[in-house]
């Protein structure tokens, strides 16, 4: 099963964010509107943070869903302020295909959880 989970959380200076499960456009909105307001917390004070994304059983809805989530997470200065960004999904082509392509050191993807909390915790 599927479960649903839009949250946003803080550990240290990590934010956890979740997108996972079926996720319509609605879903999109109230998942960002927690993650802006997370992100803002750290960006208010002038302090940088780490980013868990976890997108580890996430299955948009529509075609839309997808675009409206990268609308987000792109379109705003939230990555800007970011020491490094993990993002967690599903085993399969498109992991493969990120891991290759990316040629960012501030970037990991993986579809396992604890490698990525470990490897931001130790980024610097």
């Amino acid at each position: 099963m599927n479960v649903k989970n839009v949250s946003t959380s803080i550990s240290e200076d990590i934010i956890i964010t979740n997108l996972t499960g079926y996720i319509t456009l609605a879903d999109v909105n109230t998942w960002f509107n927690s993650f802006e307001k997370t992100c803002y917390s750290f960006i208010k004070q002038d302090k940088k943070f780490k980013l868990l994304v976890n997108r580890k059983g996430y299955t948009p809805e529509h075609y839309s869903v997808q675009k409206l989530w990268k609308d987000k997470l792109y379109s705003n200065n939230i990555l800007e302020n970011s020491i490094a960004v993990a993002f967690l999904l599903e085993e399969g082509d498109i992991l493969i295909h990120l891991e290759k392509s990316n040629t960012k050191g501030n970037v990991m993807f993986s579809s396992n959880f604890e490698q990525l909390i470990d490897w931001l915790t130790n980024y610097k």
